[in-house]
């Protein structure tokens, strides 16, 4: 063989596995930047991890009170309200997001046996306010809002009543009944409605 094929020969060999070479360290590089990019991926998904941890103590700070008795008055009526389907839906608090916030005002007009009338916020002002806490007003604990006591209401479209004798569901007050008569706990009441307002009348 001569010498310039021989040289041809090498050329074309070394230049084969040259080309070899460069794809090789083109496929290396990829590999690399793979790497890199699953492990910006691996890092974020870290980060967001060390996030979501960090909030858990935050997250506990919206567990139930549960210092109260059962047997006090705010706290059963709190209870058999959070047990309805209805509070499911009711909005969050803009001041307290672990709580939600009362859509009625609520009159407590009865004790034994309990009876609470609930009328529309939107359409039924409340004396009881963070700013004016009278003595007839019962703060919630695990709601936003309050309880006034008192044995009459106004009349107002959409008024619902509940009591935790009767279990956990809120009742429609028909809206053109002038008297109501309800048995809770072995025991007779009477509403009776006078022009717009609705009194409270213990029946024996």
């Amino acid at each position: 063989m001569k010498i310039p094929q021989i040289k041809n020969l090498i050329a074309c060999v070394s230049q084969k596995y040259s080309s070899q070479g460069l794809l090789i360290l083109t496929l290396c590089l990829g590999l690399a930047l793979s790497g890199c990019s699953r492990f910006e991926f691996n890092q974020a998904k870290s980060n967001a991890e060390k996030g979501l941890k960090q909030q858990t103590p935050a997250e506990k700070k919206c567990m139930v009170e549960t210092s109260a008795p059962s047997s006090d008055l705010v706290t059963r009526l709190d209870d058999t309200l959070l047990k309805t389907k209805e509070s499911k839906t009711w909005p969050l608090s803009e001041n307290d997001r672990c709580k939600r916030q009362i859509p009625y005002h609520f009159t407590v007009v009865s004790v034994s046996p309990t009876i609470v009338i609930g009328a529309p916020a939107k359409s039924s002002p409340s004396s009881c306010s963070a700013n004016n806490a009278a003595i007839h007003c019962l703060r919630s604990k695990k709601l936003t809002g309050y309880y006034d006591v008192d044995t009459k209401f106004t009349h107002t479209p959409g008024l619902v009543w509940f009591s935790p004798e009767h279990g956990p569901r809120l009742f429609d007050v028909p809206a053109h009944a002038n008297s109501i008569y309800l048995m809770i706990g072995g025991q007779s009441a009477r509403l009776k409605r006078k022009g717009d307002q609705w009194i409270f009348v213990r029946k024996h």
